[in-house]
């Protein structure tokens, strides 16, 4: 690390004292804290291209040859998004210089601060899903049927048994087009609890966001509300999906609902088996069981095209894994 703490006091005029490893997630990128003398701090991203295996085609090209954070984070800000400053870009080595937002995220706080917080991140994602259209990464980029297909595909591998992938082939491919039919408008992809955290200063703040895209505004709401790391009331759920129709002035869709709640939980479902059955690790295996049950909970209201998709879903995931 010694020519990032060179460049770091290139670029900002003052050496770090340190550069503390932070932990980080399912993806490649690398994370330090920068400690300096006294109490300031920044956070330093490795940005690593991520293996282009892993990564819905309309991203390996992008993975290669660009930093898609620094684009997405300089259309959020632009657009009052609370996403962390960057303070320098160093795009050959792939090093980004970030604000340094702390250690609270909504999953550390009790019930009834996370609850209040749900509710601003409800009113934030209300407005972001209606920002108009502009040349820029996210809005050239749809939750299209490729990409659904992608991550469906993933699901099947890691997720069921050859047998059931076998059955449920062309079910998967009509499920796929079926969520790429649904209207679209900006989405940041992975709203969770691990994604939200409150800063130093008490505001609520977004990382995690550089795969936003044109998608169907309930994949945001799918991943906040039924977030498996952590457990909402049902009664929970149901104010937080209602106070974000009521500031988008709409009316929901059960069925529309319905199908972005069973895709994006069966893509983490396969996930979560993947980094627990093929990485060996193991954060993610409580998190299993939790994505199964979200799906199955759904099925009954997927529409009546999916009825054989759901019936084969509901056995495949309720039978035990050998």
């Amino acid at each position: 690390m010694e020519r990032a703490r060179a460049w770091i006091e290139t670029v900002l005029g003052r050496a770090p004292a340190e550069l503390v490893p932070m932990p980080g997630g399912a993806g490649a990128r690398r994370y330090w804290r920068v400690r300096f003398a006294g109490a300031a701090s920044a956070v330093l991203m490795h940005a690593v291209r991520e293996d282009p295996a892993i990564l819905p085609p309309a991203l390996r090209g992008e993975a290669a040859a660009a930093l898609p954070f620094v684009e997405v984070t300089e259309l959020l800000a632009r657009h009052g998004v609370p996403v962390p400053k960057i303070f320098a870009v160093e795009p050959v080595e792939r090093w980004i210089l970030l604000e340094d937002l702390g250690d609270v995220r909504l999953l550390d706080l009790a019930p009834a601060e996370r609850s209040e917080r749900l509710r601003e991140t409800i009113d934030l994602l209300a407005r972001i899903h209606v920002l108009p259209r502009e040349d820029a990464l996210p809005f050239r980029r749809q939750f299209d049927a490729e990409w659904v297909r992608f991550e469906l595909r993933t699901f099947a591998e890691h997720g069921l048994l050859e047998r059931v992938r076998a059955e449920l082939a062309g079910e998967l491919d009509a499920f796929a087009r079926a969520v790429a039919a649904l209207p679209r408008g900006l989405a940041l992809r992975d709203v969770q609890s691990q994604n939200l955290m409150v800063d130093p200063r008490g505001r609520l703040r977004v990382i995690d966001y550089q795969d936003a895209l044109l998608a169907p505004p309930e994949l945001d709401l799918a991943a906040l509300l039924f977030d498996s790391y952590v457990e909402l009331e049902p009664s929970e759920r149901a104010s937080l999906c209602a106070r974000y129709w009521r500031a988008r002035g709409a009316n929901p869709d059960p069925a529309r609902f319905a199908l972005l709640v069973v895709q994006r939980k069966c893509k983490d479902y396969g996930r979560y088996r993947l980094m627990v059955e093929h990485r060996g690790d193991e954060r993610y295996r409580p998190f299993i069981a939790r994505a199964a049950q979200a799906v199955l909970s759904f099925l009954p209201s997927l529409p009546p095209a999916q009825s054989r998709l759901a019936e084969i879903l509901r056995r495949a995931l309720a039978e035990p894994r050998p």
